[in-house]
């Protein structure tokens, strides 16, 4: 889908799009009863003859940037379900045009609306290209009428980094491996026109510099694990300005090694590689938007399986920075990458601030749900930061502690740490786990289990991944 800002709508648009809140929905084209046309957040009504197509906004009191984003995300669904080629939406009339927050939010959430996974709903007979831009669809053209050019520019590059994000997360695990996610960030990189350079840690590699974690994690499958590290250096960052590290797990798949996860919903492991894609796509963004800071991504990838070589409950893992680890649990095995790339981060990069995204646990969504995500911090002035780059991407974060009970969960008897504690605050402990990887360094951890993806489709949202992360990380580099 081609979206572009105007003054005014081009001649012979399909459709036009006007937004309305719950005591707005009378000026409609025709009057229609509430039942029809409610106001409501995300209602529709399609006008034919006008050719024109209402959507709520929900009170006028609740109007935000949440509400505007959902609201086009739900137009356009309904546009691309109806077969229109193209569309205008009108904000020149509302109090819209006047808040560029909110043109910001209509571009991202038309974009965001617009994807959906479907390479592999028709024949293709040339080769799969993971990591290229997600295939077209029936709406060919958006137009944002009205509003701030700029703040429709970022809009559209904030959805357009989460569905990058969301492509790669999507993507099956016969097809997306260690090998191929590096390959996807070799084409970011080429792709960015300089902006971006990469590393990437092959096997040899990874056991010449003893990353112990990516090895072990990796060694019951046939795809061995990969390291990819990306930088970008803001043009007008000087050399001191402090490195900013995003770290990512990207399992590209889970099936919990030899401490086995049942057969149910174990398909849904094609997911357990979200965390490392919402860093890929905050690079993709970064790269658009060109922000100050310094930055260096770091994604883990191993796929955890069960061959012979697989590692084992009762080993001993050596990480990057020299720390054992007892693996009592093959299933908690995102810690144990994240592990080597956050000791990396910090002891050999040198990042003055670190977050890290992963699909972590099961006990965070129990916890907080499936909208929420966990956050974990070591330091207050980060953490403050992290959630008000949230709060300006819209992507729900909840501050969880760790104790001196959960770090006293994890104490082995026969190596430093152990990596599962069992089930009381699994979530908690599992950031404990980490907190020993980054020293004294700023961080942050976003336990991303429950909104990294969704198992239905939404009024706004396709199924899959939804590319959570991506804008906070983005928010959080230009904040910087």
């Amino acid at each position: 889908m081609q979206l572009v800002h105007a003054a005014t709508a081009p001649e012979n648009v399909a459709v036009t799009v006007r937004f309305f809140t719950q005591e707005e929905r009378g000026a409609t084209p025709l009057p229609v009863p509430e039942a029809e046309f409610s106001g409501r957040e995300k209602a529709l009504a399609f006008f034919h003859a006008e050719r024109q197509l209402c959507v709520g906004l929900g009170p006028v009191e609740k109007v935000d940037a949440r509400a505007v984003s959902a609201a086009a995300g739900a137009a356009v669904r309904w546009l691309q379900k109806n077969g229109r080629a193209s569309a205008a939406f009108l904000f020149s009339d509302t109090s819209l045009a006047a808040a560029p927050e909110l043109a910001q939010a209509a571009a991202q959430g038309a974009v965001l609306g617009a994807y959906r996974f479907d390479r592999f709903k028709q024949r293709d007979d040339e080769p799969l290209d993971v990591g290229d831009e997600p295939v077209k669809t029936k709406l060919a053209t958006l137009t944002i009428v009205g509003g701030d050019a700029d703040a429709v520019a970022r809009g559209r590059a904030l959805g357009e980094a989460a569905n990058f994000a969301r492509e790669l997360a999507n993507s099956p695990p016969n097809h997306f491996f260690p090998e191929t996610l590096a390959q996807a960030a070799q084409r970011l990189a080429d792709g960015s026109g300089g902006a971006l350079t990469v590393e990437i840690f092959d096997e040899s590699r990874l056991r010449a510099e003893s990353f112990g974690g990516l090895l072990a994690v990796g060694s019951g499958s046939a795809r061995p694990p990969r390291l990819v590290v990306l930088r970008y250096h803001g043009a007008e960052a000087a050399e001191e300005k402090p490195l900013l590290a995003l770290v990512g797990k990207a399992m590209t798949f889970d099936s919990g090694g030899l401490s086995i996860k049942p057969a149910q919903g174990m398909e849904e492991m094609v997911w357990d590689k979200c965390g490392g894609c919402a860093v890929l796509g905050a690079m993709h963004g970064i790269a658009a938007l060109k922000p100050k800071a310094s930055v260096v991504a770091l994604i883990a990838s191993a796929e955890n399986m069960t061959g012979p070589a697989a590692y084992r409950p009762g080993d001993i893992v050596t990480v990057y920075d020299g720390k054992h680890i007892e693996i009592n649990n093959t299933d908690a095995e995102g810690r144990v990458i994240l592990a080597d790339a956050l000791g990396y981060a910090r002891q050999t990069l040198g990042a003055a601030r670190i977050i890290d995204l992963a699909t972590l646990t099961g006990a965070c969504v129990v916890a907080l749900g499936e909208e929420t995500a966990g956050l974990w911090s070591n330091h207050d002035e980060f953490e403050a930061a992290v959630l008000d780059a949230s709060m300006r991407a819209d992507e729900a974060l909840w501050p969880m502690p760790i104790t001196k009970e959960h770090e006293k969960r994890i104490e082995s008897d026969i190596a430093l740490i152990k990596n599962s504690s069992g089930r009381p605050g699994g979530a908690c402990t599992a950031a404990a786990f980490l907190k020993h990887f980054v020293g004294d360094t700023p961080w942050a951890h976003l336990d991303i289990a429950g909104p990294s993806a969704i198992t239905k489709d939404r009024a706004d949202l396709a199924r899959g991944a939804t590319g959570f992360g991506t804008r906070t990380l983005i928010e959080l580099t230009c904040g910087l």
